[in-house]
């Protein structure tokens, strides 16, 4: 400790002239720099020029933009949504919707599930559902062929 101590003392300190000297260059610095900084600041406080203000306004225009651009932006996804296999088990050997069960009571006609079931076990596409399909069908673009697999 007491070599650290001693090194520390024997560092030979710059003349007092020098330091001044330092100092002053230091401060000038640091003055050009605020004066740099405040002018920049007082640069961007300027007023701005007047907006252009919206003329008059067509209703009828952005309802027929708007109309574009919600068909442009359903075209590309339609073809997906009416060729979307909902029932993926559709035409395969272990559809469990293909079996179906067949009642008759007395002389009325007989009654079975494959009705209900029928629609989906075929192509398991959602444009084949009565309602839903319906409204799917009135998406743009055409309807995309059943995937065989």
């Amino acid at each position: 400790m007491a070599s650290h101590a001693r090194h520390a003392r024997s560092a030979p300190n710059p003349p007092p002239r020098l330091q001044r000297t330092l100092a002053r260059v230091g401060l000038t610095l640091s003055a050009g720099a605020a004066l740099v900084a405040g002018g920049a600041a007082g640069a961007s406080a300027t007023p701005q020029a007047p907006r252009a203000e919206l003329g008059r306004t067509d209703v009828g225009a952005a309802l027929q933009g708007t109309g574009i651009a919600v068909e442009k932006s359903v075209q590309g996804i339609s073809p997906v949504v009416k060729s979307f296999k909902a029932y993926p088990m559709a035409g395969t050997h272990v559809d469990p919707l293909d079996n179906g069960v067949r009642t008759k009571v007395a002389d009325y006609p007989a009654v079975g599930t494959t009705a209900v079931t029928d629609t989906i076990t075929k192509t398991g596409q959602i444009s084949d559902l009565p309602l839903i399909g319906q409204m799917v069908k009135l998406l743009p673009g055409p309807l995309a062929p059943p995937s065989g697999d």
